[in-house]
């Protein structure tokens, strides 16, 4: 008997999937072909959900799904499938594309009995508001910010200003009027760290949410393979809302087709102002998500092309990016570093170490913490002011090309952001970096973050030009620039014209046309000062 009805059931899944036009492998007591509740990347198609003939059951062994079916939702699944695919015979053989196979032992119930069932079910309640506040455990270990920042500098010394930054950047989650989310992007060539220093604030579920890889329009889908109802279990924005969301690997985001880019970063220039996504297809009709969707971002790239720096200006750049600035290591210290304790040991010290922290902090503020704005410094707020106002016109778009019918530049008036947001979102990772050392104030040793981020957010180029700028006093003439970028006279005049055309430096003509000087702007004369150099300066 058991025999036979598994002999009904293998005919039954058989038949559905013929009739659903998808391939399939059998393998003993067991079916494999590619899972339908998930999408692929083109010509990645593989035979990774299962089906054990003898109780019917079916799971994904895809790691971005993992799904398990029982017998009936299963075989619901499937007979969707095969109706979708057989409507489209459907001038040939009328409007009842089921009635063309005969039922089998497993499709028990019609298409209008599974309506019928689905609207006979209890309604699904929707889920309780998720805390602003993690409920965290008590840490195994009282760890003190010195305390974490003094294990980090024992093992990855060349990681602390990348640790010290992320840190700031989830603790921001604590502080009850921030609502704009943080994205962090460290950057630096394949091998220089930036992997380990986001691993140290990994495996924290109730704070973060790690990918190894993601595409923007993950964050509410619309896949066509998935039923409306089941969208949200998969849409990522629920699940990294007041979470800091780990991405190992942004690179290939930036790597896309200009049009799939354009799109692509649109999507998480929206998301990223913390207020939620609605999304239309015409598959699922209009999906929304409503409300404060705060979350901070921290992830890695290797440098970012010229490109991308373009598209995400004309957009409204919402990324900060922090540069590694990793050193070319001696051979003791490659020799060191595989005699002494591994590097996966140092980097599980490093995240033990942070998780403490963390669930330290959280402990410490249950109910999050309300900042007192009144008792920061003026003066070091207008400073962050100062290097908000850089940040947007070293940003700013604009498209300068030589005429060479009259020798001279022709450009288009630019595009420059506002510095607000900036502003606001530098004041942000103050107050984390405050709050993170025990702080309820800012103070002059959160600027350093802010200096670094003000140059390392900006195009390469133009980054260099403005340090060498600064280094030598606040003018360089065209041969200076020639030989600090190493290029063309054309490229360094082309560079230095932007730059006047931004406001960030004015130009004067040297006889004969072929050298010219540019002088930093009185607006951005600070960063010449004492003040500037005391706190870092921007030349790391």
């Amino acid at each position: 008997m058991a025999d036979e009805m598994k002999k009904q059931i293998n005919k039954g899944i058989l038949q559905l999937l013929d009739r659903a036009h998808i391939s399939f492998i059998e393998q003993g007591d067991s079916i494999h072909f590619p899972c339908p509740l998930h999408t692929r990347p083109t010509g990645q198609l593989s035979n990774d959900f299962s089906v054990d003939i003898n109780h019917g059951r079916g799971e994904c062994h895809y790691e971005g799904c993992k799904k398990i079916l029982d017998r009936e939702t299963l075989t619901d699944t499937l007979t969707d499938i095969a109706d979708e695919e057989l409507q489209k015979l459907s001038p040939f053989y009328g409007d009842t594309p089921s009635a063309l196979y005969a039922p089998t032992p497993i499709v028990t119930r019609t298409k209008t009995e599974r309506k019928t069932s689905k609207k006979d079910a209890p309604e699904i309640q929707p889920k309780e508001p998720k805390p602003r506040v993690a409920k965290c455990p008590v840490p195994t270990s009282d760890v003190s910010f010195e305390a974490w920042r003094q294990t980090v500098r024992d093992n990855f010394p060349d990681l602390l200003l990348a640790s010290e930054t992320a840190l700031a950047v989830v603790a921001q989650l604590l502080i009850k009027d921030i609502t704009n989310p943080f994205a962090l992007v460290l950057v630096d060539v394949p091998s220089s760290g930036k992997t380990i220093a986001i691993n140290f604030f990994a495996n924290i579920p109730e704070l973060t949410y790690a990918s190894d890889k993601f595409t923007p329009a993950s964050f509410v889908s619309n896949a066509a393979n998935v039923k409306k109802e089941k969208l949200a279990e998969i849409d990522l924005l629920p699940r990294i809302q007041y979470k800091m969301f780990l991405i190992r690997d942004l690179a290939t985001l930036f790597s896309k087709r200009d049009d799939d880019l354009n799109e692509q970063l649109g999507i998480l220039t929206r998301i990223l102002d913390g207020e939620g996504l609605n999304t239309d297809s015409g598959v699922h009709g209009q999906r929304e998500y409503n409300g404060e969707y705060l979350f901070m971002l921290l992830a890695a790239s290797t440098p970012v092309p010229p490109r991308v720096w373009k598209m995400m200006g004309n957009l409204g750049s919402r990324l900060f990016f922090l540069s590694i600035n990793s050193r070319e290591k001696t051979e003791d210290e490659l020799v060191a570093q595989v005699s002494g304790t591994s590097y996966k040991e140092k980097e599980r010290i490093c995240q033990t170490a942070t998780k403490n922290l963390l669930y330290r902090l959280w402990n410490q503020y249950p109910d999050g913490v309300e900042w007192n704005k009144g008792a920061d410094d003026a003066d070091i707020k207008r400073i962050i002011v100062r290097c908000a106002k850089l940040l947007a016109s070293l940003r700013g778009v604009i498209n300068v090309w030589h005429d060479d019918f009259s020798g001279s530049y022709k450009y288009e008036s630019p595009t420059i952001e506002r510095p607000d947001r900036i502003n606001q979102l530098f004041n942000n990772l103050a107050k984390g970096h405050a709050l993170a050392t025990g702080r309820a104030e800012i103070n002059y040793d959160d600027l350093r973050f802010i200096l670094a981020l003000t140059l390392d957010s900006a195009p390469l180029t133009r980054a260099n030009i403005f340090k060498k700028l600064i280094e030598r006093g606040g003018s360089m003439t065209t041969t200076d620039i020639e030989n600090e970028l190493n290029c063309s006279k054309p490229t360094a005049r082309n560079e230095m014209k932007k730059l006047e055309i931004l406001g960030i430096c004015t130009s004067v003509e040297r006889a004969g046309h072929d050298e010219c000087e540019i002088t930093l702007a009185a607006d951005f004369e600070w960063f010449l000062s004492q003040e500037c150099r005391d706190l870092g300066g921007v030349g790391r």
